[in-house]
């Protein structure tokens, strides 16, 4: 699917200035547990494999903010909302994203209190966008406010089970490894986290890679053809958008490699995107071969002990289901007050949906006879790519005029 990996919010840590690299334990600035606790559990929603966990501002506002091991500030997407409520802003920064070289303007605050269930907070810097260039809403089809990350894992240890959508939260040191889950060492840069993991590009091609767990990245697999001449584009792959970053749209290619080796057992056949021309080695030739996003990570049950440099995981259900990528070819937005109204956003040449005649601009009347009003996005996604060879009937509205037509939903690479 389109966002299926294309949403990661790639900013610049180095424009965060008043972070220190590196993990501080035991301060009480930021979120804490109240006096007595040292767990706190909560649920939380999986949209397009993006994490989306409650959050009550100053206490009482409740938000949606998706939780993101790629970020290092907190960020608020909207600044028309946090003008609503009246915060004050102490200075400006300039962030700048892959995609293009546009640079997009925030605003530091210091007046936000940020709680997730169980737990109690003192404050945190907060960046509030100027633009709301990521437009989370229409393309997750729910209401996001924005993106948290460091400040939550580098202050607890964070279990994230994707089977039964449960948070839990650990004092540093406090969290038991049971013997299913495997251990594996990462190391924290610029406040996120690196794995290395071996890559069999081919039967004869493999490489060590350098990989960032990223949960705010909806990719299996993300590789940069720049870091390694060993990363190179499957000769089966077809050309996709990859998706947004704060400095606009990313393209490239989607493919499979033969095999990644990442815990106790191999996963085979990943579908990996290869972003197009934006690798960067930073300027302590840092090199970073891509990253592990939340298609992969679903798979399991993930713990990340920042404290003890660990992440563990214990695979789910979920394993052994074959990788797949759009077997549909359209790409879909939600729209309306509610987010319960879908239109196709993009057609990917000669996918069954292209043969089937649909066109970009299409709104959704229904779906294997499902109404729009009883889907969701994340629903359309399930049902257009859940198994090669499967029917499936859409009905659009378009000029003011009725199309239905069906398609067999095929694997391209």
């Amino acid at each position: 699917m389109r966002i299926a990996g294309k949403f990661k919010y790639l900013i610049s840590a180095l424009m965060i200035l008043w972070l220190t690299g590196g993990v501080v334990y035991g301060q009480r600035i930021g979120f804490d547990f109240p006096e007595g606790k040292d767990h706190a559990t909560f649920p939380f929603e999986l949209h397009n494999n993006l994490i989306v966990i409650p959050v009550a501002l100053n206490g009482n506002i409740p938000l949606r903010f998706i939780l993101d091991t790629g970020v290092r500030p907190t960020i608020l997407v909207s600044k028309k909302f946090a003008d609503s409520l009246g915060i004050e802003y102490q200075r400006k920064i300039v962030l700048k994203g892959l995609g293009n070289d546009k640079e997009i303007g925030a605003l530091v605050t210091n007046q936000i209190s940020l709680c997730v269930p169980g737990t109690r907070c003192n404050g945190l810097p907060v960046l509030v966008l100027e633009e709301n260039v990521l437009d989370l809403n229409r393309h997750l089809g729910t209401v996001v406010h924005g993106i948290i990350g460091y400040d939550l894992f580098s202050r607890f240890t964070v279990k994230i089970d994707y089977i039964h959508k449960k948070i839990d939260l650990y004092n540093p040191g406090k969290f038991k490894r049971k013997r299913k889950f495997s251990g594996i060492d990462i190391n924290i840069m610029n406040a996120k986290p690196y794995v290395k993991a071996n890559i069999e590009m081919t039967d004869s091609d493999t490489l060590n890679a350098r990989l960032l767990i990223d949960t705010g990245s909806s990719h299996a697999l993300v590789l940069n053809t720049g870091s390694s001449d060993k990363i190179t584009i499957p000769e089966k792959h077809i050309k996709s958008s990859l998706g947004r970053s704060l400095g606009g749209e990313i393209n490239g290619y989607i493919g499979r490699i033969k095999k990644l080796e990442l815990a106790d057992k191999p996963l085979r056949d990943v579908i990996v995107s290869f972003p197009e021309n934006n690798y960067r080695r930073d300027e302590h030739g840092f090199v970073r071969h891509g990253a592990i996003g939340g298609a992969l990570l679903k798979k399991y049950t993930v713990v990340f002990d920042y404290l003890n440099r660990k992440l563990y995981l214990k695979r789910n259900g979920t394993f052994r289901h074959p990788f797949e990528y759009n077997m549909s070819g359209l790409e879909f937005l939600a729209l309306g007050r509610n987010w319960n109204k879908f239109m196709i956003n993009e057609v990917r040449e000669r996918s069954p949906g292209h043969k089937a005649g649909f066109r970009p601009g299409d709104v959704v009347v229904s779906l294997n006879n499902i109404p729009s009003k009883k889907l969701s996005l994340t629903r359309i996604y399930t049902l257009v790519n859940s198994r090669e060879g499967r029917k499936v009937t859409l009905s659009v509205l378009r000029d003011g005029k009725y199309y239905t037509a069906s398609f067999r939903l095929q694997r391209e690479i």
